[in-house]
């Protein structure tokens, strides 16, 4: 999914866009039981295409953030994406990684109305500009800290799922379409024996927080999962080729590797990943410009079509 304006960008399917009027009134009892303190505003965290997200701020202390998935819009979607939001919390809280701390949760929206987590305010902001070397180095830390932290079998997330297509199509905008059919045939010859571990699994450029080239948190926690490291990295990747270039890419997956990250060294299973994430974005990548709108209106239906598909034309020469 995708923090931009107010704060990250999603990417999960337009489901009715909500109003700050219309968090519920189960919600806010909720929040200010649980924080002992009155609201003072509510404010849809726009920027995204998921509204899930609500800033709270109170009349004492901090800012809080909610989650809360309408069982009406969601149903069982939004309180699996709740629930692993607080598992993720709650496995990485002692670690180095920077994510919101878990106040309270509702898993099952007994008493807020709709399952929904309160979390931490998180500082910072997404960047979508180009990285330079010292930015893109703590990126690749980031994401090598989340990949290593271990995890006890117990606490072990959900195995990832695939969100390309169930029979991928040639898109009717490529400009090889011979590139896509063998990229297709990859991803039904089956996945390589890839190790696993912990995944964020929606790991891009809307969902980091910085202050200048400082990381000062991840965000949006919904679809951890355990699969291979390959599948965030891949993931990031295409958010450099369709918003940047293949070279800045190129160089987060070096520094990935630079500092201890670990990704399938069978060539043929490294770049299985890559393409069963890039096949994620059909029927068309553009379906991300709603979230990238305020950030970065000059991005084009065709850039990101084309930085995509010059991506596939890397991994599969």
């Amino acid at each position: 999914m995708h923090q931009v304006g107010t704060r990250a960008l999603t990417r999960a399917g337009t489901m009715g866009l909500m109003t700050d009027l219309e968090l519920d009134e189960r919600a806010r009892i909720w929040v200010e039981s649980q924080t002992r303190s009155s609201i003072a505003a509510v404010t849809e965290m726009g920027g995204g295409i998921t509204n899930t997200k609500w800033k709270v701020r109170l009349s004492r202390g901090d800012p809080v953030v909610i989650r809360w998935s309408d069982p009406a819009v969601w149903a069982e979607k939004g309180r699996d994406h709740v629930q692993r939001e607080a598992a993720a919390c709650r496995l990485l809280a002692t670690s180095d990684v920077l994510l919101p701390r878990l106040i309270a949760t509702d898993g099952y929206g007994d008493v807020a109305g709709a399952p929904a987590n309160l979390m931490t305010w998180q500082p910072g902001s997404p960047r979508l500009d180009p990285l330079g070397t010292t930015a893109v180095h703590e990126l690749a830390r980031l994401a090598v800290a989340i990949h290593r932290h271990p995890v006890p079998v117990q606490d072990r997330a959900p195995t990832f799922s695939y969100r390309c297509p169930a029979s991928p199509e040639v898109p009717d905008w490529a400009r090889r379409p011979a590139l896509w059919r063998r990229a297709i045939d990859i991803w039904k010859a089956g996945a390589p024996p890839t190790p696993y571990g912990l995944l964020h699994r929606d790991f891009h450029l809307g969902n980091i927080l910085w202050d200048g080239d400082q990381v000062t948190g991840v965000v949006d926690w919904a679809e951890m999962s355990w699969g291979p490291a390959d599948l965030d990295v891949a993931h990031i990747c295409a958010d450099f080729a369709m918003l940047h270039t293949l070279a800045d890419a190129d160089a987060f997956r070096t520094s990935y590797q630079a500092l201890g990250g670990v990704l399938d060294r069978d060539l043929d299973g490294n770049r299985f990943w890559i393409v069963s994430d890039i096949l994620g974005f059909l029927p068309d990548p553009a379906h991300i410009l709603p979230g990238l709108a305020g950030a970065r209106p000059d991005v084009r239906p065709d850039d990101v079509r084309f930085g995509l598909e010059e991506l596939l034309e890397r991994t599969l020469s």
